[in-house]
């Protein structure tokens, strides 16, 4: 099995909702630093991509919540790369209680991209990766999402500074936040997210006028796309509640 990376998280106020449950966002937030943390520790962070030209850019997330930790748990964030092939890459994340028990998982998707041509890096011509102990192929996360019929719901965003990450664009996190902010009042307020399929397509960056638009395909699943000002599809999501 791939090097597994973990550390210990505390649940803050500012990462809970008003009933104390840990944000849907905050799971995702704990993942992109860890992440990043083995990355650096392996001596493959920011600093060794930006040297090459390099860049990992997410194109699937699929996160299941079984349980939400509460404000002020101690909880166990793990990670390991799950596969390695050619120009793409698969991770698998958890957030786990003291005793072990899974309360959150995710598998991603990324593409080894060069910065200066745009165009896919092949990973094996950089051996430096074999540092994750990785040399599997790794399990397609999920084929794709349906495409939206009618739309139900829409909502309007401006993106903000505070928006935008290391990369110069909007980060990747932010895009749940909008499809949850879409929903219903009445659903966010009596459901919890359950499971969420996000597709990452296009970038978004300071300044874009962006909306997001969903269909209610039956009670407690949706479908929702972000645009920008120019109708681009930037990312498609499908969401369950329970």
């Amino acid at each position: 099995m791939s090097l597994v990376y973990q550390e210990k998280k505390r649940v803050a106020c500012y990462e809970s909702d008003s009933t104390e449950k840990m944000l849907p966002t905050t799971a995702m937030n704990y993942f992109q630093e860890a992440s990043t943390n083995q990355g650096n520790e392996l001596g493959l962070g920011g600093n060794y991509l930006k040297a090459n030209n390099l860049a990992w850019f997410l194109v699937k997330y699929a996160i299941r919540f079984n349980t939400y930790p509460r404000y002020q748990d101690e909880v166990n964030v793990t990670t390991r790369a799950t596969g390695m092939e050619k120009f793409c890459a698969t991770r698998r994340f958890t957030i786990e209680d003291p005793t072990g028990v899974v309360q959150v998982v995710a598998d991603t998707q990324w593409l080894l991209i060069n910065r200066e041509s745009e165009k896919m890096a092949r990973i094996d011509e950089h051996p430096e990766f074999e540092a994750y102990e990785c040399f599997e192929k790794g399990e397609p996360i999920f084929k794709k999402i349906a495409k939206i019929n009618r739309i139900d719901l829409e909502k309007s965003f401006s993106v903000r500074f505070l928006d935008i990450d290391f990369n110069k664009h909007v980060n990747h996190v932010k895009y749940l936040a909008w499809a949850i902010e879409v929903l219903p009042l009445e659903v966010v307020k009596t459901k919890v997210l359950s499971e969420a399929k996000i597709v990452y397509k296009a970038q978004c960056f300071y300044g874009d006028q962006i909306r997001a638009l969903g269909e209610r395909r039956e009670e407690n699943h949706y479908r929702i796309d972000i645009v920008n000002q120019d109708d681009t599809i930037l990312c498609q999501l499908e969401l369950i509640l329970a």
